[in-house]
């Protein structure tokens, strides 16, 4: 159970990583592009699917979290029930 906590949480750290390094450089592109008189331009649809991807990711690993954190409670529960 313990592997799995951990997994997940790595999982959903890189995905949330992945969503706010992305975003932060997309956002500073645009500002200097701005602040230089161009016209600033859309991210490119790499970096938004590669930005929803890694929100999807957190999502996940959030709920996968949530549901293995439930599982192991109700255990916890049964074997003490038991006893």
């Amino acid at each position: 159970m313990k592997r799995t906590w951990i997994s997940f949480t790595i999982l959903g750290g890189l995905g949330l990583l992945t969503a706010i390094v992305l975003t932060v450089i997309e956002g500073v592109k645009y500002r200097v592009r701005e602040e230089q008189g161009l016209d600033p331009i859309y991210a490119p649809d790499w970096v938004a699917m590669s930005t929803y991807a890694g929100l999807w990711l957190f999502a996940l690993a959030v709920i996968a979290l949530a549901v293995t954190g439930s599982v192991a409670l109700v255990q916890r529960r049964r074997r003490h029930i038991k006893a």
